[in-house]
């Protein structure tokens, strides 16, 4: 099973050590704590114009993991294990705050 992240053009935040990746293979880079406990709600922006990506914890911004990534980006949610999961598009608020105000031309968030 190859997650998000492990192959060319695409993205990936894990939770079992907190890492990102982007077309590395199992190494990534250590980003953030670990996550996954009930309730977690983890986002993703794209900032088109810069090829900027970040990620959000419980509605905090965790900084930028990738700068200058212009691709096609398609949402993709990877799993080894059970889960259970709601997604966001932007049908309710978003916990990350600065998402509700930004024009989606601007920035394109995957809650």
């Amino acid at each position: 099973l190859r997650l998000p992240g492990c192959d060319t053009h695409s993205v990936g935040f894990h939770s079992d050590e907190g890492r990102t990746f982007h077309n590395e293979g199992y190494t990534g880079s250590k980003y953030a704590e670990k996550w996954g406990k009930v309730n977690d709600v983890i986002g993703c922006g794209f900032c088109p114009s810069t090829g900027q990506v970040f990620f959000t914890m419980n509605g905090n911004h965790l900084g930028f993991a990738y700068t200058g990534l212009f691709h096609t980006w398609y949402p993709t949610i990877g799993s080894n294990g059970v889960c259970s999961l709601k997604v966001n598009f932007g049908q309710e608020e978003f916990t990350y705050k600065e998402a509700n105000d930004m024009n989606i031309a601007d920035l394109i968030s995957c809650f």
